[in-house]
């Protein structure tokens, strides 16, 4: 029942999306056919059963059909970062006592308050990081953190960090007029 909420709900923009497609206006145009068969058999007391039958045969066609493109439409609709809730990355670990690298976990969560304030956490065997942003600017595909003001109301911190989604990097520079960022870090996933 969900499923058919969700393409009720977005039904004008499948219908935009089905009309860029060959598939999608045949789905369509098979969808339209068969409803107008299906009114045609309700107000005719006596009709042929193959005409029912080829009525069903379209309505299943042009509803799978519209259901492909929606789940092609859902797939391409890009991700609005201003809705994220939590960023998983990969940091880079230097272990000195085996002399190689690891990658830890760590977050970015988003902790709802009066000022949305974003709770950065490296779980490291050497101590855990801990720092606390706030967003400076959300694009299509970028989101860029600035660190929180202290309990002062201080910034001290300059270091901001900018998730890329096309890239699937998390990057840093050490102050805003920085020309250059470093992309030490692995997008894993934003939820």
């Amino acid at each position: 029942m969900e499923a058919l909420k969700a393409i009720v709900d977005n039904a004008p923009a499948i219908i935009g999306a089905a009309s860029q497609s060959k598939f999608g206006i045949v789905a369509l145009v098979c969808l339209v056919i068969a409803v107008a068969t299906i009114v045609y058999l309700a107000s005719t007391p006596k009709t042929s059963p193959w005409l029912g039958l080829a009525a069903l045969a379209l309505l299943m066609f042009g509803t799978l059909g519209l259901s492909v493109v929606s789940f092609y439409f859902g797939a391409d609709r890009a991700f609005n970062l201003a809705e994220a809730r939590v960023i998983t990355f990969k940091t880079p670990f230097y272990d000195t006592n085996t002399r190689r690298y690891r990658l830890l976990d760590a977050t970015i969560t988003r902790i709802d308050g009066p000022v949305t304030v974003w709770r950065e956490l490296q779980e490291r065997p050497d101590g855990n990081a801990e720092f606390k942003h706030v967003i400076k600017a959300i694009e299509p595909d970028r989101i860029v953190f600035g660190r929180a003001p202290n309990g002062s109301g201080q910034t001290t911190d300059t270091t901001e960090l900018a998730v890329y989604l096309e890239d699937r990097e998390l990057c840093f520079r050490s102050d805003p007029d920085a020309s250059t960022w470093e992309c030490p870090y692995a997008l894993a996933a934003i939820q």
